[in-house]
């Protein structure tokens, strides 16, 4: 099991938690002793709050932006092409580019009451580490842009409603996540696999990985914008 282990700053991603979270994904992809990738944030309020906005705020050019945004969606690239299911526990809070990176998962089960949201669009920018084209195949579209253009927050019971949460959860204990996992890992991993494999054909047949590195170009031009940079400096100062 991979943690997102910066309790202190709500699991919010930095370059060294993307360097991680690469090599855990490219480490269950390559053992055939594991059968699954499964994610969770340390803690109890959140799973992950997005990019670490203390850290990335001195990224002002398109350039600076587009490098740690390229770095981030190619770490959720190699997650959701993984040709092994994956499952998100989503302990707490997801918003920003922590939900991007639980909609790059196969599978969600979310802690209810949890707070979640495609909030980028409050800060002047799109989603840029690909979860807004990797959103888009998971939900119908309607609702996939009601969730990005309006940047709400969405409740547990949406999620669910929507079929993008599979279940809620009322506790996430070891014993209470085995007991999710169980009906997938009952059966022969090959077989598994197999259907992952048909959808990564899918996704590799409709361009999924170029929308991606579009989306990102995208989120790094309004990156650089005043409207962007005046929101960080607004976050910052809180």
């Amino acid at each position: 099991m991979a943690v997102l282990n910066r309790p202190e700053v709500r699991n919010a991603v930095n370059f060294e938690m993307m360097d991680q979270l690469a090599a855990a994904i490219q480490l269950a992809s390559e053992d055939e002793g594991v059968k699954a990738f499964v994610l969770t944030g340390a803690g109890e309020d959140a799973f992950c709050s997005g990019g670490d906005l203390r850290e990335f705020h001195q990224l002002h050019t398109f350039q600076d932006a587009h490098r740690m945004l390229f770095k981030m969606s190619n770490v959720l690239r190699q997650l959701a092409f993984l040709p092994k299911p994956s499952f998100c526990f989503v302990n707490g809070a997801a918003v920003g580019g922590g939900l991007e990176l639980a909609t790059a998962c196969d599978f969600r089960f979310v802690k209810k009451g949890a707070r979640l949201g495609f909030i980028q669009v409050r800060q002047a920018i799109t989603t840029g580490w690909g979860g807004g084209s990797l959103l888009l195949e998971k939900l119908d579209s309607q609702r996939a842009l009601d969730w990005l253009m309006s940047g709400r927050i969405i409740s547990v019971e949406e999620g669910v409603e929507s079929r993008f949460i599979h279940s809620s959860m009322d506790a996430m204990e070891k014993d209470d996540m085995m007991n999710k996992l169980e009906p997938y890992m009952q059966h022969e991993g090959t077989a598994v696999m197999a259907y992952k494999e048909m959808l990564i054909r899918k996704w590799r047949e409709t361009g999924l990985a170029e929308r991606m590195e579009q989306e990102v170009e995208r989120c790094a031009l309004l990156w650089e914008k005043p409207a962007h940079l005046e929101a960080v400096n607004r976050f910052i100062s809180k």
